[in-house]
């Protein structure tokens, strides 16, 4: 699934990783106001783009992006799931985790970001998604309150 057309995605290489790091927060920015007005559609959309314009940037900077990779990657997953489409939901996990292997591990900034190996880590426990979501995206709510049933997938 790719939520970024060959276009569009071709369009974005071309930009900067600083003008990318900007596109990458306008529509994070626009997936939060989705949430609040439970358009669920365009805000899977938002994240879903998002989340395509990380990976695309990690390609060619693959030490970049990788925090934001990966929360795009957690509301994206979620939002899937709960609309019921645990096969894409699936295939952003999988592509998520196959952009963070994909290069040589970063093991944080001199900032006190976190390394890729943690991204995949949290990726992987549903149970740190809720404060690494808090942590690094300062909303004012998080759309991933606990549900009452979860049910998760392990990669090995």
């Amino acid at each position: 699934m790719k939520f970024l057309c060959p276009r569009h995605r071709q369009m974005f290489a071309r930009l900067s990783i600083n003008e990318q790091n900007d596109l990458w927060l306008f529509w994070m920015e626009y997936a939060f106001t989705f949430c609040e007005t439970e358009e669920t559609e365009k805000m899977i959309a938002a994240t879903g783009s998002a989340f395509d314009l990380a990976c695309l940037a990690r390609a060619d900077h693959p030490g970049c992006m990788h925090v934001e990779l990966t929360l795009s990657a957690i509301l994206v997953c979620r939002a899937l799931r709960d609309r019921g489409d645990y096969s894409a939901a699936d295939y952003v996990l999988f592509s998520a985790l196959e952009s963070l292997q994909s290069a040589k591990p970063c093991y944080g900034s001199p900032s006190g970001g976190c390394s890729t190996d943690q991204c995949i880590e949290v990726l992987l426990d549903t149970s740190r998604q809720v404060s690494f979501f808090t942590e690094y995206l300062n909303w004012p709510d998080t759309p991933l309150a606990p549900r009452e049933q979860r049910s998760s997938m392990v990669a090995h």
